[in-house]
């Protein structure tokens, strides 16, 4: 009797275990790639996307039931049981990592070589597992080695399923900002992984259409991005820049010309009387061109972006004869969101 007793326990524990995992996984991990998903699977306004996009929760609930209900064949033709009893899971674990995949492209965007290395990983873990099973146990200290040997196992199957499953933080990141910028909510987009230092050029792409939709105040409609541009990690600035041109927009030119570092174009473009207050990032280029025009209109922001600029240049000077990243990190704390320093050590 105490035997079937523990038996159940060790099949409770498995499944709180396996089911609390899947969950979170869905609910929490992988909520915007299910969600693009759900846009790639169905068309526009179908009912049943509607209905998923507005019920997560639910959605991430079902999987995980689906998830489970897959260790029922499991029990049936693999037959695991006590300390081995979480190997029983391994259809569940490789359910979980193949159904989030998505790459942005394909609803199964693992490549071969994470097919193969997942299939032979549980193939040997299935195979091990049997060996195991064959060989006489003692009872002695049964029920430590019972609860060591599933939590062993079910972290290998937890593994599996974020090796299968896409758990790239910047395609996570994106996708999360394509949902927000549909929504309107520039300013969360903008604040989204602000001070991460990775990027790529659909998140960068992304924050500059975000700012030439922020409130313009004083000035032309788009020219946050002026003011902003650079507070952000720039993966690619000429891949961004020719994104930039192809948008039919004066700000966005502007800002395009920053990336390519081409200041006389922006210096005979620039319309400085349509500006109340000149984004900081327009001034420091025509600084470092001496904008005789910028400095009579603007004097005051003017004379201050000047003098940053010549501070910028007296910490440049002692290091004049050291290799260019050196260069480059000696500077970068206090002057990397400046378009001085872009301007200097842009790729």
């Amino acid at each position: 009797m105490e035997k079937k007793s523990c038996d159940k326990c060790v099949r409770w524990l498995c499944g709180i275990l396996f089911a609390a995992f899947a969950f979170c996984w869905l609910y929490f991990f992988q909520r915007e790639l299910l969600w693009a998903e759900n846009r790639f699977l169905f068309s526009e306004g179908n009912g049943l996307r509607i209905w998923m996009f507005n019920h997560h929760f639910v959605v991430s609930l079902a999987l995980t039931v689906i998830a489970l209900l897959l260790a029922i064949p499991g029990r049936l033709v693999l037959r695991f049981k006590k300390g081995l009893y979480a190997c029983n899971y391994l259809l569940s674990a490789a359910f979980l990592g193949v159904i989030t995949g998505y790459d942005g492209e394909s609803v199964f965007g693992q490549s071969l070589t994470v097919w193969i290395v997942s299939g032979s990983f549980l193939f040997v873990l299935f195979l091990i597992c049997k060996i195991v099973a064959s060989v006489p146990k003692s009872e002695y200290n049964d029920r430590p080695r019972t609860l060591a040997g599933n939590l062993l196992i079910l972290s290998l199957l937890f593994a599996i399923t974020s090796y299968l499953g896409n758990t790239d933080e910047n395609l996570h990141r994106r996708l999360r900002m394509e949902q927000l910028y549909n929504e309107g909510e520039y300013e969360r987009l903008l604040d989204l992984g602000r001070f991460e230092e990775e990027s790529d050029p659909g998140i960068d792409l992304l924050r500059a259409k975000a700012l030439l939709q922020m409130p313009p105040k004083p000035n032309p409609a788009g020219s946050q991005i002026g003011e902003f541009l650079f507070c952000f990690n720039i993966s690619d600035p000429k891949a961004l820049s020719k994104s930039l041109k192809e948008i039919d927009n004066d700000q966005a030119y502007l800002a395009s010309c920053l990336l390519d570092g081409d200041l006389k174009t922006l210096a005979d473009t620039i319309n400085l009387d349509s500006y109340k207050i000149l984004p900081s990032y327009y001034m420091q280029a025509l600084v470092i061109v001496n904008d005789s025009t910028a400095r009579a209109k603007f004097p005051q922001h003017f004379a201050e972006e000047e003098s940053l600029y010549n501070s910028f240049c007296e910490k440049l000077e002692p290091l004049e004869f050291e290799p260019r990243q050196f260069q480059a990190n000696s500077t970068f704390i206090d002057y990397h969101q400046t378009y001085y320093w872009f301007y200097t050590f842009r790729n």
